[in-house]
């Protein structure tokens, strides 16, 4: 079931119609396409925040209804604007997406399965958490499910080891690392020398700031005291 966002046509353009529409709690954006004349829009705010939080995000098709129009778009998110500072959400660039042209999309992995060789004391760690695909839209899935439970010890799953799902194309990379099962000791060894690192820095910092024992003249002060020598 596709996500539902719901917008208003806008005429006004600029910063300062932009500022009054969220005051009004609109999002400015633009909905462009392959045959279809761009619309400028105000989406409300609090069903595309709704969208965001949403398992699947705004990473596959949207239902888009703009009011007044008999026409439902469907459609998919090309950018988000934010304030670089108060991480508003400042402009939304949507896609109108044509039942028959291919498009990418980003999906979800959804992994399933305990390892192998998690069973034997090793610890499974991802890599990726999405995959880029291209595909029509009828065949982009929700999500994609990658089975681990085979991996053992000091073995991998990469992309080219995915799914195969008819009509869709990965486009990432197809030695790109998915997951991986390491030993812990392996984890626990590179955990100890960072932890080394940690502490011989906060010896040296320590040592830097330590004032000088009594007795033992700073450089500051052998130097002051080379100065009045010469002087006299």
């Amino acid at each position: 079931m596709q996500t539902e966002l719901r917008a208003l046509r806008r005429s006004e353009k600029g910063k300062q119609a932009a500022k009054r529409l969220r005051r009004e709690g609109l999002i400015p954006a633009v909905l462009y396409g392959h045959r279809f004349d761009p619309l400028h829009l105000a989406l409300e705010e609090r069903t595309f925040k709704a969208a965001m939080r949403r398992e699947r995000g705004l990473h596959g098709l949207l239902r888009l209804k703009v009011e007044g129009d008999q026409e439902e778009h469907t459609v998919v998110v090309k950018e988000v604007q934010r304030d670089p500072i108060k991480d508003h959400i400042l402009h939304v660039d949507l896609q109108k997406i044509h039942a028959d042209e291919q498009l990418h999309a980003v999906v979800f992995l959804h992994f399933v399965g305990e390892p192998v060789g998690v069973r034997a004391g090793g610890i499974l760690q991802h890599y990726l958490y999405n995959v880029n695909v291209q595909c029509l839209p009828k065949d982009l899935p929700e999500h994609i499910e990658v089975d681990v439970s085979r991996l053992n010890l000091k073995e991998n799953l990469r992309v080219s080891d995915l799914p195969q799902i008819p009509g869709v194309k990965y486009l990432n990379k197809p030695e790109e690392v998915v997951a991986a099962v390491t030993p812990k000791r392996v984890r626990e060894a590179a955990r100890a020398v960072q932890m080394l690192f940690v502490e011989e820095a906060a010896e040296e910092e320590e040592a830097a700031e330590a004032p000088a024992e009594e007795g033992e003249e700073t450089a500051e002060e052998t130097d002051a005291a080379r100065g009045e020598e010469e002087g006299e």
